[in-house]
């Protein structure tokens, strides 16, 4: 009976002990369900924070040099000489500067911004939480962000470093950023039909239904639901699409005053 018992031991404990990075991330992409619960039992945040940000400052650099962040402020301060609040040696001189440090902006911006995001995420279902009455802990809450996150990005920037080393730096800027990848609803029909075949604000607000973004609330939901006692995925999948769908009413509108008042 002893050799049985130490074997039943031995196998509860490699069961209990937590799997590596490699194994968490790649379980994401084909066992999300399973992987997450295990990230809720041993939640480990430094490896995903730490590979968050190097991916996004790796690809943030990467944009900055293929990007003409030249030519994007020259536009831009093009209008203030015409006006004659600067003049055009001004121009060059502001043009040099913004350049150099806009491509620094972009590249620390990429990385801790996704950090940002992931901390603004985590808190915002946790206080979600508490309204609904589910019970789970922070930190397994934000480790489950912080995989969502970094598992929905890897393919989303490989997609773009493809694209962008097919483009040359002239057919870029920084503007089109956003849309470098066609994954939205709003880029497919502006590809098929126009910029104007919708409202201004349906076609911002199109933008916002992106394959992507689909991806990483599934993945939140499915985690959520996995971490957290009286939780249902359906249930997870309902606030946090919700919410979405809110923001993107609230930005759209928004934008739509901006583009009334600058006009």
């Amino acid at each position: 009976m002893e050799p049985e018992a130490a074997n039943e031991s031995r196998q509860q404990t490699e069961e209990a002990k937590p799997r590596s990075f490699f194994s968490r991330l790649g379980g994401v992409y084909l066992s999300p369900g399973e992987t997450f619960r295990e990230i809720g039992r041993a939640p480990r945040v430094l490896l995903p924070m730490i590979a968050l940000v190097a991916i996004s400052l790796l690809v943030g650099y990467y944009m900055s040099q293929k990007v003409d962040l030249g030519s994007m402020m020259s536009g831009q301060l093009e209008q203030a000489v015409e006006s004659g609040r600067i003049t055009r040696e001004q121009m060059e001189q502001q043009v040099a500067v913004m350049s150099k440090f806009g491509g620094i902006q972009l590249t620390v911006g990429s990385a801790f911004g996704n950090l940002l995001i992931v901390l603004i995420v985590a808190a915002v279902f946790k206080l979600i939480s508490v309204i609904i009455g589910a019970e789970n802990r922070f930190k397994a809450v934000f480790t489950v962000t912080l995989y969502a996150l970094l598992a929905v990005s890897i393919v989303q920037y490989v997609v773009t470093c493809l694209i962008l080393f097919l483009k040359s730096p002239g057919e870029l800027s920084a503007s089109s950023l956003t849309s470098i990848v066609a994954s939205s609803l709003g880029a497919l029909i502006s590809s098929l039909a126009g910029d104007d075949v919708l409202p201004k604000f349906l076609m911002r607000f199109t933008g916002w239904i992106d394959i992507f973004a689909i991806w990483i609330i599934a993945l939140l939901s499915i985690g959520y639901a996995a971490v957290s006692r009286k939780l249902k995925t359906s249930t997870a999948a309902i606030w946090l699409g919700g919410l979405y769908v809110v923001i993107a009413l609230i930005v759209s509108a928004i934008g739509g005053i901006s583009l009334t008042a600058g006009g």
